[in-house]
């Protein structure tokens, strides 16, 4: 862990610190959408990082999760590789 670094929160320094994973289990979520699309996705953390000295109402420190959403089509009824070709 990395200590005596901040970021901008609302326009604040606030001091934080960086906290690695040592372990993961990042699973998709499958959506089936009204025009039978289905769809993966799930949310990948990049970064984790506790807010020093900042603890909610039931003792436990506050952390901020930074991360990016990975969506995955699985299969479309819109794929146009599955539509026939129109010659005009």
């Amino acid at each position: 862990m990395s200590e005596g670094k901040s970021i901008k929160l609302f326009g604040i320094d606030v001091p934080v610190t960086d906290v690695p994973v040592v372990e993961l289990e990042e699973r998709f979520i499958q959506y089936t959408l009204e025009d039978g699309t289905i769809l993966k996705v799930k949310n990948v953390a990049t970064s984790v990082l506790r807010v020093n000295d900042q603890y909610l109402p039931d003792g436990n420190p506050v952390y901020l999760v930074l991360s990016a959403p990975v969506v995955s089509v699985v299969s479309s009824p819109l794929n146009q590789k599955n539509q026939a070709v129109k010659v005009n």
